[in-house]
C-alpha cells in the first residue's frame, strides 16, 4: 500500500471515533418515581364546652366533678386539647353562655346543673348538629341531641344516714341545702331515711333536724354561694344540738366546718358529690365522716368519648348504686373512729341496696 492510502485510511478512522464520542451513543431514560400518594389532613378533635351553674367550677362539688370529666376525656385523646370553660354568675348567663359556646365553634356542649335545664331544651332544639349533656336534669320526652346524666343519690345517702345515726353522741344529726330542688333535697331526704331506718333496727330515738320527709321540706340558705347565711344556718342547728351535719350544695358546707371548729365539738361532716376529703381544702380533712358521691366526671366523660367514636345515644342515663355510679367514700380519717360492727353494718345495708333486697330509692328520679 501506498503511504497515500495509509493516511486516508487513518483520517478515516479519526473521523469515527469522534462521531461515535460527539452522540453516536444509545441514549439512556432515567426512572422515574410515581406521584406520592396525597395525605388527608388529621380529622378535627371534637371541640366541647363546659357551663356551669351559679355555684362555678370551683365549687369542689358537681361543676367541679363535671369540668374534670370534660378534661378527662380531652386527657384520652377523644377532646380537642383547648376546651372552652364558661361560668354563669347569673341565671341572665345561662344563654349568653351556651351562645358562646356555640359562636366558638362547639360540638358537644356539658351544662351543669337542674337550672339549666331550660336553656339546655331551647339551645339542643335550635341546634340539632351539636350533642349536649346536662349533668342532673332529665327531659321527658328525651330530647334527641341531650344525653341527661342523673342519679338516684338517696340509695347511697340512706347508708349514709345510717352510719350517722350510729354515731352521734348526742342524738340529733343535721343537714341543710342551697335550694330546694330535687337534686339537693334528694340527698336530704335519704339521709333522714336512712337515720329512722337506724332507729327501726337499734330501737333508738335519733333526731334529725333540717329536713321533713312528709312535707317533703327543710332548711336551706336560698344560694349555693352565701357563706355568711351558710354559716348562720349550720349553726342554728348546731344550736338544736346536732353533732354530725349534711350540708349540700357545694362549699357551702365548708362554713358549717368552721362552726365545728369554732365551737370545739366532736362533730363530723358528710360530703357530697366528690370526695370531699381531697375536693375540699387540707383544714377540714379530720371532719369528713364520708361522701355520698355521683360518679359525674366518668360519666361527662363516657359522653363525650361516646360522640367522638360514634357511638353516642341520647336519652337519660341513670347512676345508681346497681351500676356503682353512687355509693360512699372511704372513711379516711375515721377509718378507726368508726366501729368495725358499724363499718360492717353499713357495708351490709349497702350491698343489700345494690342487691336489690333493699329499695332505698325514694325520690323518683326521670
Amino acid at each position: 500500500m501506498s503511504k497515500k492510502f495509509y493516511t486516508v485510511f487513518s483520517v478515516l478512522v479519526l473521523a469515527s471515533m469522534i462521531l461515535m464520542a460527539c452522540g453516536g451513543a444509545t441514549p439512556t431514560t432515567e426512572a422515574t418515581q410515581p406521584p406520592a400518594a396525597e395525605t388527608a389532613p388529621p380529622e378535627a378533635l371534637l371541640k366541647v364546652c363546659f357551663v356551669t351553674d351559679l355555684a362555678g367550677v370551683d365549687d369542689r362539688s358537681f361543676n367541679a366533678s363535671g369540668w374534670q370529666g370534660v378534661n378527662d376525656a380531652k386527657d384520652e385523646g377523644h377532646a380537642d386539647p383547648n376546651p372552652i370553660l364558661l361560668e354563669s354568675d347569673s341565671r341572665e348567663d345561662y344563654q349568653p353562655n351556651i351562645d358562646g359556646c356555640i359562636s366558638q365553634g362547639a360540638k358537644h356542649i356539658v351544662t351543669s346543673g337542674f337550672e339549666l335545664g331550660e336553656a339546655t331544651s331551647t339551645n339542643a332544639a335550635a341546634n340539632p348538629d351539636i350533642k349536649f349533656t346536662i349533668i342532673d336534669f332529665s327531659f321527658d320526652p328525651d330530647i334527641p341531641n341531650v344525653r341527661e346524666l342523673i342519679y338516684q343519690t338517696d340509695e347511697a345517702a340512706f347508708a349514709a344516714g345510717y352510719l350517722a345515726a350510729g354515731m352521734t353522741k348526742t342524738g340529733v344529726v343535721g343537714t341543710y341545702g342551697g335550694l330546694n330542688i330535687p337534686t339537693v333535697s334528694i340527698f336530704m331526704d335519704g339521709f333522714t331515711r336512712g337515720v329512722l331506718y337506724y332507729n327501726e333496727q337499734k330501737g333508738t330515738n335519733v333526731r334529725v333536724v333540717g329536713w321533713d320527709i312528709d312535707t317533703q321540706d327543710g332548711q336551706f340558705t336560698g344560694s349555693f354561694t352565701d357563706m355568711g347565711l351558710a354559716r348562720t344556718t349550720c349553726e342554728g342547728i348546731l344550736d338544736e344540738g346536732a353533732d354530725i351535719m349534711l350540708p349540700v350544695g357545694g362549699a357551702i358546707n365548708l362554713p358549717c366546718g368552721d362552726a365545728i371548729i369554732a365551737r370545739g365539738i366532736d362533730g363530723a361532716l358528710i360530703g357530697v358529690d366528690a370526695d370531699a376529703y381531697f375536693a375540699m381544702p387540707a383544714t377540714y380533712q379530720d371532719l369528713w365522716m364520708v361522701t355520698i358521691e355521683k360518679g359525674i366526671a366518668l360519666q361527662v366523660k363516657r359522653s363525650i368519648s361516646d360522640d367522638a367514636e360514634g357511638t353516642w345515644t341520647p336519652g337519660g342515663e341513670l347512676g345508681a348504686a346497681a351500676n356503682g355510679a353512687v355509693g360512699l367514700s372511704l372513711y379516711h380519717s375515721w377509718e378507726d373512729k368508726i366501729p368495725d360492727d358499724l363499718k360492717a353494718e353499713v357495708a351490709a345495708l349497702f350491698q343489700a341496696i345494690v342487691d336489690g333486697q333493699i329499695d332505698a330509692s325514694f325520690t323518683e328520679v326521670k
